[in-house]
């Protein structure tokens, strides 16, 4: 194996120093474009939680203040007697696109989690008004939105 000597190297670099501080100076460019790139998507995955969370806040308040949607997390609701209203239904198609919102997010990986999201999907999916309107609506959502909400209404006994 050859090993040049520090005299050849000297001799290289006296001929082609502008070629070697240009190359620098390009794999330095590429480097500080993948950190940039890097702390960009963090700060869009942040904003894009953030966001998320202010619509949780919004709707699940709405459902609190709204005496149109008291029905919504009782467990004896009675569908044949008061089937859901208009109201109910449009409330929870927001409600369903915003669970469909956070499974992206935590499909990429961004800060959600997809055990606590299936555990949520679980939860509420299994009140009657939610799994009714549910039932109606998933032949038109991203059939694997719905793989992903069949699967956790399937844990624990559904």
């Amino acid at each position: 194996c050859y090993v040049p000597v520090m005299g050849e190297w000297r001799t290289w670099l006296a001929g082609n120093w502008f070629n070697f501080i240009q190359t620098l100076g390009i794999m330095g460019g590429f480097v500080v474009a993948v950190v940039t790139m890097r702390r960009e998507t963090r700060s869009r995955q942040l904003g894009d939680y953030l966001t998320v969370i202010q619509q949780h806040r919004e709707l699940w308040g709405e459902a609190h203040r709204r005496s149109d949607l008291s029905r919504l997390f009782h467990l004896d609701v009675d569908l044949v007697a008061t089937p859901v209203t208009v109201a109910e239904e449009e409330y929870l198609n927001l409600v369903i696109d915003h669970f469909h919102t956070g499974w992206l997010l935590a499909r990429s990986g961004v800060v959600l989690r997809m055990d606590v999201l299936e555990a949520d999907a679980r939860a509420f999916f299994r009140l009657p008004l939610p799994r009714r309107a549910w039932e109606m609506t998933r032949g038109r959502r991203d059939p694997h939105f719905v793989r992903f909400v069949e699967k956790a209404l399937k844990k624990n006994g559904s």
